[in-house]
């Protein structure tokens, strides 16, 4: 743009003394602080992940200000350059992270995390890390260990604004240049109706997003956590600090200061309340960080940067690690999950302080040898296309890196042995009885190497689901409240059976569509993710789950409509609830929750249906297909005592079904876990775990028999048992 701007009347100079805001680097100090007392796991800093949006707000600010004061000075706004100096700040730094945390995975992590991080690595150097982690979010991927680079979601979110933001800019400067010449004006466009013009393409932007961000977080809060268009009203709230500078400068002295404190106040508050799943992010609580981040900012204007709240803020020491907070930010994640990794899976608070103190060692060095160097580099500063070239060389050496641990962890997975028709719950005798676990004669005891290999494989283990969830009409994910319209064996059968639940029923769907199959009966599945079928107002990452009650009516409603013979329910017993907006206490919810099986079981079987409850499936506490990939020859260290997987889980449904007649409890907890001391992660030389808590298909089919022979001991025998098929089996 080559519009001339001239300087306002009414505008004046809104720096800090020396051009230079010495409490906005305090304020970078306490974002990043909030942030690793939170990911340390220190207590009565539940809520330190505000400091992103702290940061947030900064960003907005500061860009927006370099880019008002370049139209002010040019005219214009010079792309290139502005992506050049992105780059010279953000690229060196965070390649370097990513490289080493690629290096550092492939020795620490276990191989099936590798090719996952390998991936991610990919999207964090295009950033879309954001949202690469918001598609992962779903049930299925509840599980899942975290990523050493899921931090690299802010970074993301933050690039993707400023290739929005700049560009709107531009076009204002259109518009502008546009509307002067069609009133035939030769004045020079003035600063403040620029300024005016960039109000409203921020607000263009801030509120229809802050908006979407209370319906998403409502909705789906686990993914708008994540994606961009929930976080951009964040950004743009420091872009509006920067548009309405010389205004907000002209609030009087006493008043700034004390929104300064006010705002400082709010930010320790709600760093040391919020608690991750009782207060839904970033829905209507991210307004709390996010202005208070403004007013401090606010009471910093016309040269107060250092008294007030500015004064503790400038202080040297909140300045030096303002300094490094960018460097601090990334490196202090990575060994975070690392340290994790090599304590055995838990970071006790201590540890985490350690692990975020050692983390200066490599923030300094970074900012000291590779972000001050770079920014600074003469042949990346004499153009910006040779700053925007060598950012695409950092970007090609993270891809190049990225993809060569990929390579290593497909040739890995594929050295550990794939079993072909693998037997797995099949190797166990028929002979098995409840109360006596040495009728299986140690073929279901943990061993430490299978021969013949594993199956499913453990890189696709995660893919290895009931054939239902694939298909697009059965599961239905959180989102989903109809009832599916989803059967399988003989669907034009005159018997039907009906298996219902959360994804633990999901657990007996393949054994049950294989019995199906073989005995001529019509078999309709609902299942959906996070809810049991049950009455009750159920809870989704940490918030309220209506859709959840909506399917449960909406599927009661089917049921009573089509009257099937028999209907097989199992649910996972540790099913979060709410009361009044409360989440209740473990005990409480499970009387809740045995209530709530009792109303809805009481109603179906009073329609004469035969109700059979499969108890739910163990815990195994860990992810087991991790355990298996990092330890193959040693497949007893991924095993999990059988008292911790069965005893110590609730089990409400167990309790509901002693109050209602005409109930059957059957329990394949035997077959799950055949042993007597360990529940084992693999059975003859199937992988009977997907996650910590799923069966993998593959071992739900092997148990297609020993479920058909218990179905049939229930009064249900004669809608899903046939006489021959009993015959066969014995």
């Amino acid at each position: 743009m080559s519009a001339v701007m001239t300087q306002s009347n009414t505008s004046r100079p809104v720096r800090a003394k020396g051009g230079h805001r010495t409490d906005i680097q305090g304020l970078r100090t306490v974002a990043v602080m909030l942030v690793l007392l939170y990911h340390a796991g220190v207590p009565f800093f539940s809520g330190g992940f505000i400091g992103v949006d702290v940061f947030f707000v900064i960003s907005g600010f500061l860009i927006t200000g370099l880019m008002l004061r370049e139209v002010s000075r040019t005219g214009r706004i010079d792309l290139a350059d502005f992506y050049a100096r992105r780059i010279r700040r953000i690229l060196p730094a965070a390649t370097l992270v990513i490289v080493v945390t690629l290096v550092l995975s492939m020795l620490i992590l276990p191989p099936l995390r590798w090719q996952d991080t390998a991936l991610e690595a990919a999207a964090a150097a295009v950033y879309v890390a954001n949202w690469v982690f918001a598609a992962g979010t779903g049930y299925q991927n509840a599980g899942a260990s975290v990523s050493p680079l899921q931090h690299f979601w802010t970074l993301s979110v933050e690039e993707q604004f400023y290739i929005v933001w700049p560009l709107l800019l531009i076009v204002v400067l259109v518009l502008m240049r546009r509307s002067a010449r069609a009133v035939g004006t030769s004045e020079p466009l003035s600063e403040s109706r620029f300024r005016r013009w960039a109000l409203a393409a921020a607000l263009l932007v801030a509120v229809p997003s802050l908006i979407w961000a209370v319906v998403a977080t409502a909705r789906t809060p686990e993914v708008a956590y994540f994606v961009t268009t929930t976080r951009l009203w964040e950004i743009a709230v420091g872009a509006l600090l920067a548009i309405l500078a010389p205004q907000l400068s002209r609030i009087p002295s006493r008043v700034a200061l004390t929104l300064g404190y006010i705002g400082a106040a709010a930010l320790i508050v709600a760093g040391m309340t919020f608690v991750v799943g009782e207060i839904p992010f970033p829905g209507p609580a991210a307004l709390v960080p996010t202005l208070a981040t403004a007013a401090v900012i606010i009471s910093g204007f016309e040269g107060r940067d250092a008294v007030g709240i500015g004064r503790p803020l400038s202080l040297r020491p909140m300045r030096f690690v303002g300094d490094l907070s960018y460097s601090l930010y990334l490196w202090h994640w990575p060994l975070i999950v690392f340290a994790t990794a090599l304590l055995g899976g838990t970071l006790t608070p201590a540890w985490g302080l350690v692990t975020c103190a050692l983390a200066f060692a490599p923030a300094y060095a970074s900012y000291r040898f590779v972000e001050v160097p770079f920014r600074d580099w003469g042949r990346v500063k004499k153009s910006s296309w040779a700053a925007i070239r060598s950012g695409f060389a950092m970007i090609m050496i993270t891809v190049v890196t990225a993809a060569t641990v990929f390579g290593f962890a497909r040739i890995t997975g594929a050295e550990q042995p794939v079993a072909e028709n693998a037997q797995g719950a099949r190797v166990l005798t028929d002979d098995v009885s409840d109360d006596d676990l040495s009728s299986f004669e140690g073929s279901g005891t943990p061993v430490d190497v299978v021969s013949d290999g594993i199956a499913p494989a453990v890189l696709e283990a995660n893919k290895d689901n009931a054939q239902h969830y694939g298909d697009g009409k059965c599961h239905r994910d959180y989102e989903g409240t109809e009832p599916a319209d989803c059967s399988f064996g003989d669907t034009d059968s005159s018997t039907e059976v009906v298996l219902v639940g959360d994804s633990h029923a999901a657990n007996w769907a393949p054994a049950l569509i294989e019995i199906a199959e073989e005995q001529g009966f019509k078999l309709t599945v609902h299942t959906k993710s996070g809810c049991a079928f049950a009455p009750a107002d159920q809870v989704k990452q940490g918030g309220s789950y209506p859709e959840c009650r909506e399917w449960v009516d909406a599927v009661y409603d089917e049921i009573e409509t089509t009257s099937p013979d028999v209907v097989i329910t199992s649910n996972e017993g540790s099913r979060g609830i709410m009361k009044g907006g409360e989440i209740l206490p473990e005990d409480e919810r499970e009387t809740v929750l045995e209530n709530a099986y009792e109303d809805i079981w009481d109603g179906l079987t009073e329609q004469g249906i035969d109700l059979v409850v499969i108890a739910d499936t163990p815990e195994m506490g860990h992810h087991v297909p991790e355990c298996v990939s990092e330890h193959p020859t040693k497949l007893t260290k991924c095993s999990t005592p059988r008292k911790e997987a069965l005893e110590e889980i609730p089990r409400p449904e167990l309790d509901a079904a002693e109050e209602v007649d005409g109930v059957e409890v059957i329990s394949m907890d035997n077959w799950v876990c055949p042993d007597a001391d360990n529940c084992p992660a693999v059975v003859g030389n199937n992988l009977v775990w997907r996650d910590s808590h799923h069966l993998t298909a593959s071992y739900s089919e092997s148990l297609a028999d020993p479920l058909a022979e218990k179905l049939g001991e229930t009064q249900a025998a004669v809608a899903v048992q046939t006489q021959e098929h009993l015959t066969k089996a014995e």
